[in-house]
């Protein structure tokens, strides 16, 4: 059957500014959560799966000798497409690393492999072009980078050059975020953003954190988003990981 008229309409239409996040080098992505969200919204629950191919650890460097360590995971990952009959319409293949920096060991290697498989799911997904951020490769483009498709199952009048509008390329499509994990020294400058979450529930949810993977996750998630309190969030944060961190070297200790 392939992909309905209204899915490949929707295919076609360019990202919303809204679902475009950006790192802390300026680098526009997609978030993990937002792929898997929208792959649900394009497809459906049952008609997309994922399939992990590979896992495997890259190296793994203790840091200073005191429980610390740098890890690094190289993931490749099979997502495939499937009808409203559950048959198979597309499927595609990519890998990635990911690692996670000064972490215990077993957060260490949680935090890299989590990170190599979703970045793999991501790099997949974009080749179902522009709606999973396929476009934003070339520095950040919002606009269409495909902007018709010759095949569509509605038998639409194709334009008679599909590149027609296609706005001009100045990247070479390097991935589109870092892939660490850990706090860079010029995490402390305040981003200047307007603020996009709610900081006093983000610090209590924070506070709520029962491990250093759980706080680590509230960090990745919400970092870019702080605006002028980024300061703030970034001072409690290292507190709370050194709350944290006291009760597992007692029981190393112990």
């Amino acid at each position: 059957m392939g992909f309905t008229p209204e899915q490949v309409d929707q295919l076609l239409q360019p990202i919303n500014p809204s679902r475009v996040l950006a790192d802390g080098k300026g680098n526009a992505h997609v978030s993990q959560q937002d792929v898997t969200a929208h792959l649900i919204r394009v497809f459906g629950f049952g008609n997309w799966d994922t399939e992990l191919l590979s896992c495997d650890v890259v190296f793994e460097d203790p840091r200073d000798g005191k429980g610390r360590f740098d890890v690094c995971y190289r993931a490749t990952v099979r997502l495939t497409i499937k009808d409203s009959e559950g048959r198979e319409v597309c499927h595609y293949e990519d890998g990635s690393t990911g690692t996670a920096q000064n972490q215990k060991r077993g957060d260490a290697h949680d935090l890299a492999m989590k990170s190599a498989i979703s970045l793999a799911l991501k790099r997949c997904a974009k080749s179902l072009g522009d709606q999973f951020g396929l476009s934003l490769y070339n520095k950040g483009q919002r606009a269409a980078l495909v902007r018709g498709t010759i095949v569509h199952p509605r038998g639409d009048e194709a334009p008679k050059d599909v590149q027609d509008g296609v706005p001009q390329q100045v990247s070479l499509g390097v991935d589109e975020t870092a892939h660490d994990h850990g706090l860079h020294s010029d995490e402390g400058e305040p981003d200047t953003r307007p603020v996009a979450v709610d900081v006093d529930s983000l610090l209590d949810a924070m506070a709520c954190a029962e491990t250093t993977a759980a706080l680590r996750a509230l960090w990745d998630e919400n970092r870019h988003s702080l605006g002028d309190r980024h300061a703030e969030v970034v001072d409690f944060v290292k507190v709370r990981r050194a709350q944290l961190d006291q009760p597992e070297q007692q029981a190393l200790d112990a």
